[in-house]
């Protein structure tokens, strides 16, 4: 006997609820391949401020994240630190000359998505977010971005 008739697998995947389950898992494939796919776009016009606390727990787990889809997109990120201090992904982090508080970041870690040519900040997230995240809310922010600070 083969394999699927011993397991009973034949009859399984026969059923009507698996073919809907392949269209379901293939349609948020395409669905992740065009976000994956603008955001990478993206990187071109905009690029992410990030603005944390050496001191806090959450932005040292949500920099190696961060540093990972920077390198892996093209982003420039402009680290911002809100103690004056770096953390190891971001040696070189800005200290906070208001920045934070004009962006209302009274929580951290923080990541804005801004638009240099059009001087355009949006909010990505706070909190610790993982690769997947930042492409999906990187992606929804480009589909809701005004015509003027979208990729031509």
């Amino acid at each position: 006997r083969d394999a699927d008739a011993v397991l009973g697998l034949g009859a399984q995947i026969a059923r009507p609820e698996w073919a809907e389950a392949i269209t379901a898992i293939d349609a948020a494939d395409e669905v992740f391949v065009t976000g994956f796919q603008t955001v990478r776009g993206l990187a071109a016009t905009h690029g992410l401020i990030f603005v944390f606390r050496s001191d806090c727990p959450f932005c040292h787990r949500f920099a190696p994240i961060l540093k990972r889809f920077e390198q892996e997109f093209g982003f420039t990120v402009l680290a911002i630190s809100m103690d004056g201090r770096a953390i190891p992904e971001y040696p070189n982090a800005r200290p906070d000359n208001g920045m934070a508080a004009r962006l209302n970041a009274t929580a951290v870690p923080a990541l804005y998505l801004t638009a240099p040519a059009t001087r355009e900040i949006r909010p990505v997230g706070f909190g610790v977010m993982s690769m997947t995240d930042l492409v999906e809310r990187i992606a929804a922010l480009a589909q809701d971005a005004p015509a003027s600070a979208r990729q031509p």
